[in-house]
């Protein structure tokens, strides 16, 4: 039996669909900083995407006015893809500056 004080729906309490986008920005990022360390340049071509597709849809949940949610699944998206370009970056300048 359900308790009639808790909401009901998902967790995120909006009725909604989670927009592909953004989860696709999640697997972009995640897969760009696994294959960081086994293909460095695989950062450069998952990170970029997920950059974008974090983008996008960030601004397809905004325009939906509540059809849409998953706006913090979008900026964590951007956020690991970020992440994994910045340790590409890095990684490359001190491999340079070693030598």
């Amino acid at each position: 039996m359900t308790d009639p004080s808790l909401p009901s729906g998902d967790p995120g309490g909006s009725d909604g669909q989670v927009n592909r986008k953004a989860v696709w920005s999640v697997v972009c990022g995640t897969v760009a900083f696994a294959t960081l360390y086994v293909f460095p340049f695989g950062a450069l071509v998952l990170g970029f995407p997920a950059i974008t597709s974090g983008i996008h849809a960030r601004r397809e949940i905004i325009d939906s006015k509540g059809e849409q949610h998953g706006d913090t699944v979008g900026v964590i998206g951007i956020m690991i893809g970020a992440g994994a370009i910045v340790t590409f970056l890095v990684s490359g300048a001190l491999d340079l500056l070693s030598q």
